[in-house]
This record gives C-alpha cells, sequence and structure tokens, in this order.
C-alpha cells in the first residue's frame, strides 16, 4: 500500500511542473501580444513607446518657478465714459418726415439721423431776414448821426435813439442767428430763395444707434428723445468691490476678467480709478479698469456682464502646469520620468501637496522631495494616471 501511494506522488509531481510551466509560458505569450501596442503598466510604473509619445501628443518639462497673486474676485459690467453717450433730441419740435436708422448701426459724425418739419421753421427765417434787411440801415444811420453828434450839427437825443435801435435790433439778429445754427440752417448762405419748413438732425459724434424711441409721423417735442448714440472709442470696465476688500484695491493692480457668454476667453486690464463713496445697499464701491488693447476688441459692447479677478499681491512658488497635476480621490499624483534617455518614456507615479492654483499653474508645496531639474509629465497624465 505504501509503494503504490509513492509511485502516485511522483507521478503528480512532474504533471504539475508542467502544468504551471504552460500556464507561465501562456500567460507570458498573453502579454506579450498585448502590450505589443497597449500602454505597459506596472504597478506605479508607465511605460510609452516612441510611437505612442509622439502620436499622444504628450508633454514632458521641469518645475518652474512661478508667480501666484492673490485676488479680489468681483462682478461688473462693460460701460463707456458718460461722455460718449449721446442722447439726440430737437431744439424746436417737429413732425418725423425721414428716420431710416436701426439698432446698432454705425453712424459718422455730421450724418443726418432724422428729418423734422414744422410751418414754425418759416417764421424764424422770416424774421431772420427781415432783421438782416434793417440792420444794415440802422447801422448806417448809427454811424452817420454819431458823426454829426461830433460836429453839433445833430441833436444828441437823436443820436442816442439811433443808437439803441442799432444795437436793439443787432441783439435781435445774433437772437436769431443762434436760433438757426440750432436748427442746423446756416445763416450765411440763406436768402428768400431757399427758406424751407424742414430741418436736419445730425450726429455729433461717432458711434452706434444704441436705442430709437421715436418713428416716423410722430410729432418730437424738444423734451422727447428721439434716439441715443453710443462711441464705443473707450469701451472700460466699472467693478463692484465690497467693503470687506475696498482696502486691498489700488490704482495700478492688474485686471484678469472674462464675459459670461465667454468665460474661457480672457482679457487684461489695469485700475485706473477707485471710488470713494460705498453704496448704501450693497456697500461697494466702484472701481474703474482700463482694458488692455480695447480699441482691437470690437466684440466688446456696453452692458455686457463680467467677471474679474484684481491680483493684489503676489509671491513665486515652485509649480507645475495644471495638465501635469491629476486629483485621484482626495490625492493629487504627478508622473516623473525615469533615467536620462530621451528615447525612454517611463514614467513614476508620485504622490504630491498641492498649495495655490493661478494662471493654469497649480504650487507644488513638496517639491523639495525631487532632486533639481528633475522632469514631469506636464501634458496627457490625466488619461494615464486614471486608466
Amino acid at each position: 500500500m505504501k509503494t503504490k501511494m509513492k509511485y502516485s506522488v511522483f507521478f503528480y509531481i512532474p504533471l504539475l511542473s508542467c502544468l504551471v510551466v504552460l500556464a507561465c509560458d501562456s500567460k507570458k505569450q498573453e502579454l506579450t501580444d498585448s502590450n505589443n501596442e497597449e500602454l505597459a503598466v506596472n504597478g506605479n510604473i508607465i511605460q510609452l513607446s516612441s510611437q505612442q509619445y509622439s502620436s499622444g501628443n504628450f508633454e514632458t518639462g521641469a518645475m518652474e518657478q512661478v508667480d501666484f497673486h492673490e485676488a479680489v474676485n468681483v462682478n461688473g459690467m462693460l460701460d463707456v465714459p458718460p461722455e460718449n453717450k449721446v442722447a439726440i433730441s430737437a431744439y424746436f419740435g417737429g413732425y418725423i418726415k425721414e428716420l431710416s436708422l436701426l439698432p446698432g448701426q454705425k453712424v459718422n459724425k455730421g450724418q443726418v439721423l432724422l428729418v423734422l418739419e414744422n410751418p414754425d421753421y418759416l417764421q424764424v427765417q422770416q424774421d431772420f431776414l427781415e432783421v438782416k434787411g434793417q440792420i444794415k440801415y440802422l447801422e448806417a444811420d448809427y454811424k452817420r448821426q454819431a458823426e454829426l453828434s461830433k460836429e453839433n450839427v445833430s441833436s444828441e437825443k437823436k443820436y442816442l435813439k439811433a443808437e439803441a435801435d442799432y444795437k436793439v435790433m443787432k441783439a435781435r439778429y445774433n437772437s436769431l442767428q443762434r436760433k438757426l445754427q440750432l436748427m442746423g440752417i446756416n445763416a450765411s448762405t440763406l436768402d428768400e430763395e431757399n427758406i424751407s419748413s424742414r430741418i436736419t438732425l445730425t450726429a455729433p459724434t461717432s458711434g452706434y444707434i444704441a436705442e430709437i424711441s421715436a418713428e416716423k409721423g410722430m410729432f418730437l417735442n424738444p423734451s422727447d428723445i428721439a434716439l441715443t448714440i453710443t462711441n464705443t472709442d473707450h469701451i472700460h470696465l466699472e467693478l463692484n468691490v465690497f467693503e470687506k476688500d475696498v482696502l486691498k484695491v489700488k490704482v495700478g493692480q492688474e485686471v484678469i476678467f472674462s464675459l459670461q457668454d465667454n468665460p474661457v476667453e480672457k482679457y487684461r486690464g489695469e485700475v485706473h480709478l477707485v471710488g470713494r463713496t460705498i453704496g448704501e445697499e450693497d456697500r461697494s464701491i466702484r472701481v474703474h479698469v482700463h482694458i488692455d488693447g480695447e480699441e482691437e476688441l470690437e466684440n466688446l459692447v456696453p452692458g455686457m456682464f463680467a467677471e474679474a479677478k484684481i491680483l493684489v499681491a503676489s509671491s513665486q512658488s515652485t509649480a507645475l502646469p495644471e495638465t501635469g497635476v491629476v486629483k485621484v480621490d482626495q490625492d493629487y499624483y504627478v508622473l516623473l520620468k525615469t533615467g536620462n534617455d530621451p528615447q525612454e518614456h517611463t514614467f513614476v507615479k508620485k504622490l504630491v501637496k498641492v498649495g495655490k492654483r493661478d494662471n493654469d499653474y497649480v504650487e507644488i508645496i513638496n517639491a523639495n522631495d525631487f532632486k533639481t531639474g528633475s522632469q514631469f509629465l506636464t501634458k496627457g497624465a490625466f488619461n494615464l494616471i486614471k486608466e
């Protein structure tokens, strides 16, 4: 019985060894085949072939000294100075006969905006021409009486009467001439042949039609606003800074902002003025910001809402690009390149402690744990660590 068992044991041992060897060879062959163009991962080590590295758009780089800013986060709105907003109204009421503008349309200084008609315009022009004719006679009589008075040929009473009549008529002449100027009529070219019941309102500045409150056929009173023009040559940013942050904000500080409809695109500016009055309702002050390259930013429109950061302080720290730092659960990892061969792309996953974030960079608090000049995967790390 013992002998039979002994032979059984010896029989199974070689058989078991053969099975283990076959299994190992099979597993080895499977890894070799599967990793032919696949990612090689062994624990915390990740290896890329040259083809994988070049086709995957990966990049490596060392840690950098980066300026991190303390920022005050605020909201605001694009605006233009008050002198760049013009409300168009008529000094003399009339019926609108021509109006062919649309909101958003660009107009140039001196361009005709609308045409008004009123019979009263005729009376002003008639009065001016009558005064113009009389003043020449009165001026001549005044000068004649002055000469006669000097020679004691005429009485002083006649001289004073001629002087008074001339000065009264001259005042009326100047008044009517000013009225014609406000009506847009050139007094120097006005005569009996070109009197008109129509006047034109022209643009006092170049800009864009912001709003039209009038329509063709309506009577426009002097107190009515027909339309408004906004000149965007000096568009700026008006920010609301809360009381708790007021003392941090100074003239000359850099501002980075984005518009609500396009938060990805960043614009830059500089604090130009800081308000001196805190609002009663929201306990905030107004901060006026000049925008860099404003004359080239045609897509900026007054009234757009913006989210901004005022950079109030800065300090340098060692950092890596955000694309090279990956969060897994509550921890942060980077991929450290091993070896000095530029043709080899082997990386080790390392735990890091992160701090501030600014300008697409992340502060690495434990940067001293790595050798100076160490290379890291700065682009493409997310997909490799998450796999």
